[in-house]
């Protein structure tokens, strides 16, 4: 990858027809050679061969794919006046019922994201700590008893309980305690959706419309099940906001704030997308923090002086705040925040996202595209860049520390990579998450020998709209 065609030709012009192709076949295009889950590392790797932006077709389908860091960022900055979802993300989720603020567009998009910023802000979250200290001592208690029986573990699916278990909270004001129960419930049916909303997405013909295989009836179970769940949930509150009528002015969590206003008509939010917005939270709150997570101990498992450090920091601010932490602690676990920062720039849970030219567009690389154009913008692959990166291919937190910032091409923290996304659609949940794995992963390195299995298989990336790891395996040993 170039480090910036836009620095390179910043006045040549081209239309969607001039830009280069991967060789396809008839009527398929490129389709055959594209794997769901490993989508992302096709597109990075097609951008060594063809460019910073080239295109694809799949069966009919054209796709702007886009990695040029500078250009990447001026089209997050642009979202949603010139910039949408995809047609095929809203048509997807539309067709299923669960339409939120994910694949919304315009006016929509801005009235449900309006409702769900307020639980996110630094004041709310200082609120949501305790929750958060307590789920964090669930899971160590579940990983102590685990490890008694078998020290290799498949840690993802116990860092999903937590991670549902505190977004439920957060969304809901109900602890669903996932991580004291063995049975999967909730959890089991968000996995089933994330993916397979992935490949539907991708598919240039809507088979599921015509024939269900077994994939597409296990989806539409697990949309039911958790429907009843969401709705469930939703009369309880609103029941809660009747006995209360205060909380409507000043809701404690996400959802009493969406009922409140589905009763506004200037904010007036359906049934359906108030089940839509739920869904939403659950699987971004579930999937992508656990992911991060997930990647963290990936590296972590392999670098016992890493661990090292992170349990001497943590225990440091626990000495500076009575024995614990506390969200003026997280806020000074700068090495792991650093450590999570190189986690995401590597293996970021976001390696990619759709979007579409709302009108008439041109790129800052000169590239001009019709309404409607489709694209994929690859937002980790400038992070692994050596012209941003020194030693890109190497995991060192360091480079995140303030010292090496004012050293190295600082421009990199805020232009080579976009793990949340940027613009007016940044992630909401950013500073969440960043709580969650400094209190999960400092409580791991506190109470736990963190390492590789002398035997475990290779892990991989797999794409299911976030980026998480196959086959992960840690082995946890108590510390005395």
């Amino acid at each position: 990858m170039t480090e910036s065609v836009v620095q390179d030709n910043p006045l040549e012009k081209r239309t969607l027809n001039d830009l280069p192709q991967p060789k396809g076949w008839p009527v398929l295009g490129n389709f055959l050679q594209i794997q769901t889950t490993k989508l992302h590392q096709q597109l990075e790797q097609w951008a060594t061969e063809y460019g910073d932006t080239y295109k694809i077709d799949i069966a009919g389908m054209i796709f702007v794919v886009i990695s040029d860091p500078v250009v990447v960022k001026d089209i997050l900055r642009r979202r949603p006046k010139s910039f949408n979802r995809t047609a095929s993300l809203e048509r997807v989720f539309k067709e299923l019922g669960i339409h939120g603020v994910l694949s919304a567009n315009g006016e929509s998009w801005k009235r449900q994201r309006r409702l769900i910023m307020p639980a996110f802000s630094k004041k709310s979250l200082a609120s949501f700590f305790p929750l958060l200290e307590q789920t964090s001592e669930r899971l160590r208690l579940r990983l102590l008893q685990s490890c008694s029986h078998n020290t290799n573990i498949d840690i993802h699916d116990d860092l999903r309980r937590f991670t549902v278990d505190i977004t439920t909270a957060l969304v809901f004001g109900h602890d669903t305690r996932l991580l004291e129960k063995d049975e999967d419930g909730l959890q089991m049916y968000l996995e089933v959706i994330f993916p397979q909303l992935n490949s539907r997405t991708k598919m240039p013909f809507p088979y599921w419309q015509y024939i269900k295989l077994k994939k597409d009836r296990k989806l539409d179970q697990a949309l039911v099940e958790v429907e009843k769940y969401a709705m469930k949930i939703v009369d309880q509150t609103r029941s809660e906001l009747l006995l209360k009528p205060e909380l409507a002015n000043a809701p404690v969590t996400i959802l009493q704030a969406m009922v409140a206003a589905s009763d506004d008509e200037d904010n007036r939010l359906s049934d359906e997308e108030l089940f839509a917005n739920i869904l939403t939270l659950l699987l971004a709150g579930e999937d992508t923090t656990s992911n991060l997570i997930a990647w963290m101990l990936y590296f972590l498992r392999q670098m016992p002086d890493v661990q090292q450090k992170i349990t001497e920091e943590a225990n440091r601010v626990c000495t500076m705040h009575n024995g614990s932490l506390c969200v003026q602690g997280l806020e000074e676990l700068t090495y792991l925040e650093a450590v999570a920062r190189e986690t995401l720039r590597l293996k970021s849970t976001a390696p990619m996202i759709s979007a579409e030219t709302a009108s008439e567009q041109t790129l800052l690389d000169g590239t001009e595209l019709p309404a409607g154009t489709s694209l994929f913008l690859l937002t980790r692959l400038g992070g692994l860049n050596a012209a941003h990166f020194p030693d890109a291919e190497q995991f060192k937190p360091e480079r995140w520390l303030e010292g090496s910032l004012t050293q190295e091409a600082c421009p990199h923290r805020a232009t080579s990579h976009f793990p949340f996304g940027g613009g007016a659609r940044h992630c909401p949940g950013e500073t969440l998450a960043f709580m969650e794995a400094k209190m999960v992963v400092a409580m791991l390195c506190q109470h736990f020998e963190i390492s590789q299995p002398n035997v475990s298989t290779v892990v991989e990336e797999e794409f299911a709209i976030t980026m998480r790891p196959k086959n992960l395996q840690v082995c946890l040993r108590p510390k005395p």
